[in-house]
């Protein structure tokens, strides 16, 4: 029976050392680039840097919900060494207090983690290593002071899960040209004081980290959105957009980032995930406007992200959205619900949109599809489409059609006479009807040959998009049609020896997700994204 006992005991000692076995200096995950304590430290040869937190705490005497970011850069300019920027809410009472400062770092250790930052007009700052009794680092625990206009934090952090290697080795390249090494500390304790627009009591909670450096500039030309998000199930997911320049969001490892932890032995990284934006909201002087709630689906993880504060702008030192998040949803069927954070620099327009077809004639045939196309089309915001007519010169609009995805439209003539004067309209506007735009085309005379003539850059429509996995394809004298996913993999192939106008495709039997359609008809070849979901 002892031999049991002690059999028993050994085993649960073993169990908790390799739980545990992360938590210790020096930590190195096999395959990565990323060493600790020394790359917590600073990173000087490299020309952007910067340590982030964000926390959501609740108070132990007025059971307040508080969320604070606080997040410092190195960048020297104007005679100082960074700036810091620190974000304090009592989301409670619905307050948010975002503050920037130049700031210069009296101490900026490069072995581990040691900051003493002077922003402007504050008293001295720290983020640093917790020690024992004997002055030795207490690994992956840490003590932040930091205090703005509106009130401070002083807290320790203890982290529960090992660092999440974002790219598994901690080295990924972003958007058209850029680098950054990159990793997370998902599960962080969180215990001390909070002091907020004069409330200052006692918190606990859970904290997020980031920590980057390389050649990534997050004041750049690339705008993005990222969240972290905290499951309640354990698993918590680093998700990044990055557009370049077109407001695209191209199918790559450099612009779409999606780093998961499942458990401490097991994380990944993938970039074949779907993420749709919701609702937009303007801020009050209506120059910025920021998708406020996503739709994210991977594999077999289904989540709603909304903002908890849509006022979270920071206006320094650029424009920007950082707030708080509630997740909501299901993984592998199972519900969970979590908090997190987003960060957007990207700001979405009202869709500009001008007629193809008619355009600048003065008779038209109406047999011709009607054809527009948007001018500023944006990733983020893939538009829907209304059509409408009018023959009083524009006095009254006739709906035609709505909710169209794509920019064309055979319209039946809809009774009207030959030799009528007519204007067309079209309403281009976001999922939430938050962002819209129209235009209106020249008025002409219509008259109906009978005889379908379609420009060549009308040629394919597919719908529904989203779709569940059945959608059709409708275009002129179609010859082949093949579906590629996000890895350029073929996952559907048809020939059409008939060049028949319309035909059904059907992958529901693959993952949700993205996918590339390619048709070619007999004047043309057509390439559309269509989405799974």
């Amino acid at each position: 029976m002892k031999q049991l006992f002690f059999l028993f005991l050994f085993m649960c000692i073993g169990n908790f050392l390799w739980g545990q076995s992360w938590k210790a200096y020096p930590y190195h995950k096999q395959g990565s680039l990323i060493y600790f304590p020394e790359d917590e430290g600073a990173h000087p040869a490299e020309s952007s840097e910067w340590w982030y937190t964000v926390a959501h705490v609740t108070g132990d005497s007025t059971g307040n919900e508080y969320t604070y970011m606080l997040s410092y850069f190195r960048s020297p300019q104007f005679g100082f060494d960074g700036f810091r920027i620190f974000n304090l809410s009592n989301e409670t009472e619905k307050l948010f207090f975002p503050e920037t400062l130049p700031c210069n770092y009296p101490v900026l250790s490069q072995d581990s983690l040691n900051i003493q930052a002077l922003p402007l007009g504050t008293p001295l700052e720290q983020w640093r290593n917790l020690l024992d009794s004997t002055g030795n680092k207490l690994p992956f625990q840490y003590h932040l002071y930091a205090h703005q206009q509106h009130g401070f934090i002083q807290v320790n952090y203890n982290a529960v899960k090992p660092p999440l290697i974002i790219a598994d080795s901690g080295l990924l390249y972003e958007g058209s040209d850029s680098y950054t090494y990159y990793y997370s500390q998902t599960g962080i304790d969180v215990s001390g004081t909070i002091s907020v627009n004069g409330t200052t009591e006692p918190v606990s909670g859970s904290a997020w980290i980031d920590r980057q450096y390389g050649a990534f500039n997050s004041n750049g030309d690339e705008r993005y959105e990222w969240f972290c998000i905290q499951l309640s199930n354990g698993m918590d997911i680093n998700v990044w957009n990055i557009f370049n320049l077109n407001n695209e969001i191209p199918d790559s490892s450099a612009n779409r980032i999606c780093c998961i932890y499942y458990n401490d032995t097991t994380s990944a990284t993938f970039s074949d995930f779907t993420l749709q934006r919701l609702t937009y909201t303007y801020m009050p002087d209506s120059l910025r406007c920021y998708s406020q709630k996503w739709h994210l689906l991977f594999q077999d993880i289904d989540l709603t992200i909304t903002t908890v504060d849509s006022r979270s702008e920071v206006p320094l030192p650029f424009r920007f959205f950082e707030g708080s998040t509630k997740i909501d949803g299901t993984v592998s069927g199972q519900r969970v619900t979590g908090v997190g954070f987003a960060e957007l620099t990207h700001s979405y327009e009202k869709p500009q949109v001008q007629f193809i077809n008619p355009d600048t004639v003065s008779v038209w045939n109406a047999s011709q599809p009607i054809i527009w196309k948007i001018l500023n089309p944006d990733d983020g915001d893939p538009v829907c489409y209304a059509l409408s007519y009018s023959i009083d010169g524009g006095s009254h609009f006739n709906p035609i059609v709505d909710r169209l995805t794509d920019t064309l439209y055979d319209w039946d003539y809809s009774g009207l006479s030959d030799s009528t004067n007519c204007i067309f309209k079209v309403t281009a506007y976001s999922i939430d009807s938050t962002l819209v735009g129209e235009t209106q085309s020249d008025s002409v005379l219509l008259i109906n040959t009978g005889v379908k003539d379609y420009p060549e850059n009308s040629l394919v429509t597919i719908y529904p998009n989203p779709s569940l996995g059945l959608f059709t394809i409708e275009g002129k004298a179609i010859q082949s049609i093949e579906v590629t996913n996000m890895k350029g993999q073929l996952v559907y192939g048809k020939k059409n020896s008939n060049n028949q106008r319309k035909t059904t495709v059907d992958i529901s039997n693959r993952p949700k997700g993205i996918y590339l359609v390619t048709v070619v008809t007999q004047s043309a070849k057509v390439s559309k994204k269509v989405t799974f979901y």
